[in-house]
């Protein structure tokens, strides 16, 4: 299978990246932006699998070009 690439935030909760009570690991929650959620929906098929997660943080005007092309698209939707 091919890599599955989407954008994803941190959501603004406490609880985003959470430790395992018996310390064997963590929770990652993310949000995912409506423009990539089919890119994201991908990962549902993948449930019984091992990933291998890479993270790369976008550059400022990466991230303002992507938020008003989704702002586009929200627009284009109503």
């Amino acid at each position: 299978m091919d890599a599955i690439t989407f954008r994803a935030s941190f959501p603004p909760i406490l609880t985003a990246i959470k430790r395992s009570g018996n310390g064997d690991g963590l929770r990652i929650q993310l949000d995912v932006p409506e423009i990539d959620v089919p890119e994201a929906i991908a990962l549902t098929a993948l449930t019984q699998e091992r990933l291998l997660v890479t993270v790369t943080v976008l550059g400022k005007s990466e991230d303002e070009r992507d938020q008003a092309t989704s702002r586009r698209s929200a627009k284009r939707r109503t």
